[in-house]
């Protein structure tokens, strides 16, 4: 019996000593679980795989927002790119060389200094002139006189700064006389200024100023009158184109 006992022990010995170690205690240990437990650890592990599973699927659903996100602003800086590119254009220039040529008032004929001319002149435009005229002149636009005429004349706006002026002046907007000219004739606007002399009747439907260097001999007929202290008349003032019944205020 002693033989076979110690046989025993000695194959016991053999056998432990040629299986691994963690194998064996594997074993052991998966032997000393109960049932409860091991459906424990498999509940446990089901778990975290369906919590995987979840974050995978949260995961795409943020991964998806951003791409999203991204394409958006994509877009939007496109979208703003293009307008900036729209507004730094420039106007087009409209094409003017279809239009008809302007004439009238903007077409300004010059008569130079030492240039005489016998006769009459008729213009579109407006007129200077700084020569010599003997003839009448029928101005569509403005006539400025700094030269000599002898004769008439008729614009939509005159000046006279010449020296002398013979003739009448008929103007269908404003008259002005400059200082130091002497004209010899009647004169007819809507308005006017004097501050030359003047030896002639004078009759403007509006308001004329007589300025402090004026010397004037004729009468003069307006709806208003402004006389500067140190003007010279000698006529008649009529105010008759003025708004005012005069004949019915004294009845």
């Amino acid at each position: 019996m002693g033989f076979f006992k110690e046989f025993k022990d000695d194959l016991s010995q053999a056998v432990n000593e040629l299986l691994p170690e963690e194998v064996f205690d594997g074993n052991a240990e998966v032997n000393t679980l109960e049932d409860g437990a091991e459906e424990t650890v498999s509940e446990t592990t089901a778990a975290e795989d369906s919590a995987d599973l979840d974050d995978d699927n949260v995961d795409m659903d943020i991964l998806d927002a951003i791409l999203t996100r991204e394409e958006n602003e994509e877009e939007s800086q496109e979208e703003k790119t293009e307008e900036e590119n729209d507004g730094d254009k420039e106007p087009e220039k409209e094409d003017k060389s279809s239009e008809p040529p302007r004439f009238g008032n903007d077409e300004v004929t010059v008569i130079t200094k030492g240039t005489v001319i016998n006769g009459n002149i008729t213009s579109e435009g407006s007129l200077e002139v700084m020569g010599t005229i003997k003839g009448d002149i029928d101005c569509q636009g403005k006539l400025s006189v700094v030269g000599l005429v002898n004769g008439n004349c008729m614009a939509a706006e005159v000046y006279v700064g010449a020296k002398r002026f013979e003739g009448c002046i008929t103007s269908e907007g404003s008259i002005k006389i400059g200082l130091g000219t002497v004209v010899i004739g009647d004169i007819t606007g809507t308005s006017g200024v004097i501050a030359g002399a003047v030896k002639g009747d004078i009759d403007v439907s509006g308001s004329i100023v007589i300025d402090s260097s004026a010397v004037i001999k004729g009468n003069i007929k307006a709806q208003s009158i402004q006389i500067n202290n140190g003007a010279v008349i000698e006529g008649f003032c009529s105010l008759s184109y003025a708004s005012i019944d005069i004949d019915n205020i004294f009845e």
